[in-house]
């Protein structure tokens, strides 16, 4: 597993700059035989956890990109890293190149959670304190196995830290024992993480209680979908109640202020459960700018700009044009300035859908889909310094409200959720749903809702899977690209039907370093 790169020295970390209290200045791990000596130096360990996370998951590009790539929601806007075969699900069998590459980071991860709980048992502290580190660590190692279930299946799950070449054949669990363990630290997480308001300003990026009960409530929502057991469904919905009813959380009134492009003031706000952290500091900035969707380098628009990646014309166009969400969350339109006179404006370039994604467009659009600005930061210091600070959700109070719908109408059908569903449509200006719908077509509502308002944020993939919509979703995806001869789609007709069932392959460079870790077996197109 590449296991000595994850013992920590070298590792340089940010504090999470700019929306906490914390200054911007990295720490080095030093060699954990000299360390965790005190409260202090564990929770400098702790930061480590966090910070290997951000960059593991919701913070990683390629993460989000591949995933949601592979649904109707986004669309190949270049070919670089392959996202046009990705797009049309080419050579997913293959463990040496169409792989998600982050197993490893994914164990890097976990490693430095079993640090700070393994040689943080030895550290003389406040014990309330040591327990809320340790309910910390283990949550970012709870929602880490989790990604890891649900893309491949049962998991190796080492019993300690790693220091060196022993014990790294780690045979895998299997699914229901890799559940168990991530339920069990959530479980510990939330009995010992304090609520989001205790925290306090300078701390509020911390995961807290509402965070666990909300991990743990989409947690069994999948396992519900994933196995049709009814009661998973329950314990979905009291988790969901049990965030709700805490009155730490609602929804930010107005979309956009979400987002970072917007509302410069927005990080860890009152919609947020638990949010990545990014500052402007080398290897610390949120590096999901390359897929931007947009080709450019405008100085007015921030950090430059790529496009190997983007929303799907297909779902852009199926937005109502009242949605709020339309505009909260792409980019259209914008001036080419005159370099170092941004208020001399050169020319206008805008989206047009009807160019197909052929670029450049009609208009001078620059790429082959509409632009994503939900992590973008269009600051003068991210033009200048090329580090974008804006954070990137991995729980949004959105998300809990639409489980708890799911939840409530895979057990009882419709009537008790509306409420919940039409309160993120009213936020973005659109009516309720239409009463009377059948528990069915109530469900497709709440995909349908789910996929406006959460593009981009890495969560639609998951959704397709536990739903089973994924194959008959995806055939009809890149059949319309087909069919209207959209770029990247000419003659790219899908080369496989994913299955409810399917699992990556591990990377073969991991499966090559464990011997006792086995393959998954190949996926059969549906």
């Amino acid at each position: 597993m590449k296991i000595l790169k994850y013992i920590f020295s070298g590792c340089a970390l940010m504090l999470f700059a700019q929306c906490t209290d914390l200054t911007e200045e990295p720490f080095t791990f030093l060699s954990p035989t000299n360390y965790y000596k005190n409260a202090d130096e564990l929770n400098t360990a702790l930061v480590g956890v966090y910070d290997g996370y951000q960059n593991g998951f919701n913070g990683y590009y390629k993460y989000i990109m591949y995933l949601e790539v592979l649904t109707e929601f986004g669309s190949p806007a270049y070919a670089k890293d392959d996202t046009q075969l990705w797009n049309v699900w080419a050579d997913m069998n293959n463990a040496d190149k169409m792989v998600i590459t982050n197993w490893d980071d994914a164990y890097n991860i976990i490693n430095r959670a079993n640090l700070v709980v393994g040689r943080g048992a030895n550290v003389t502290m406040d014990e309330n304190l040591k327990k809320r580190y340790f309910a910390e660590a283990r949550f970012l190692r709870a929602a880490t196995y989790y990604n890891l279930v649900r893309m491949y299946g049962g998991v190796p799950i080492p019993e300690t830290f790693t220091e060196g070449l022993k014990n790294l054949a780690i045979p895998r669990k299997t699914v229901d024992e890799t559940y168990a363990y991530i339920i069990a630290d959530l479980l510990y997480a939330e009995e010992n993480l304090p609520l989001k308001s205790a925290y306090g300003n300078g701390n509020a990026w911390r995961v807290s209680k509402g965070a666990a009960q909300a991990l743990l409530g989409d947690l069994y929502l999948t396992r519900g979908g994933m196995t049709g057991d009814k009661t998973y469904f329950q314990k979905s919905k009291d988790y969901c109640a049990k965030v709700i009813q805490s009155s730490q959380y609602n929804l930010q009134p107005n979309f956009k202020d979400l987002w970072f492009w917007w509302n410069t003031n927005n990080k860890n706000g009152i919609e947020s459960v638990f949010e990545l952290q990014y500052g402007s500091v080398e290897n610390e900035y949120n590096n999901n700018h390359v897929m931007f969707g947009v080709n450019i380098t405008e100085t007015t628009l921030g950090c430059y700009m790529y496009h190997r990646f983007g929303p799907s014309i297909q779902h852009y166009l199926s937005y109502d044009n009242a949605d709020t969400r339309k505009e909260g969350s792409f980019l259209t339109k914008f001036n080419v300035t005159e370099k170092g006179n941004p208020s001399h404006i050169i020319q206008t370039l805008e989206f047009v859908p009807a160019d197909k994604g052929f670029f450049p467009g009609s208009k001078g659009w620059k790429t082959a889909s509409p632009g994503n600005l939900k992590f973008y930061d269009r600051t003068e210091s991210s033009a200048s310094l090329k580090k974008p600070q804006a954070n990137s959700y991995a729980i949004r109070y959105a998300d809990v409200l639409l489980d708890y719908a799911e939840a409530e109408n895979e057990i009882n059908g419709p009537a008790a959720a509306y409420s919940y569903v039409n309160r993120i449509r009213n936020r973005a200006n659109l009516p309720d749903l239409t009463p009377g719908l059948s528990k069915e077509a109530f469900a497709d509502a709440i995909y349908r809702e789910r996929g406006w308002e959460f593009v981009g944020e890495g969560v639609l993939f998951f959704d397709e899977i536990r739903t089973n919509r994924i194959g008959k979703n995806v055939a009809n995806h890149v059949k319309y690209g087909n069919d209207n001869k959209i770029n990247m789609y000419v003659n790219n007709p899908l080369q496989f039907v994913p299955s409810k069932n399917f699992l990556f392959k591990i990377p073969r460079y991991d499966l090559d370093s464990n011997p006792a870790l086995v393959q998954n077996p190949d996926n059969v197109s549906n």
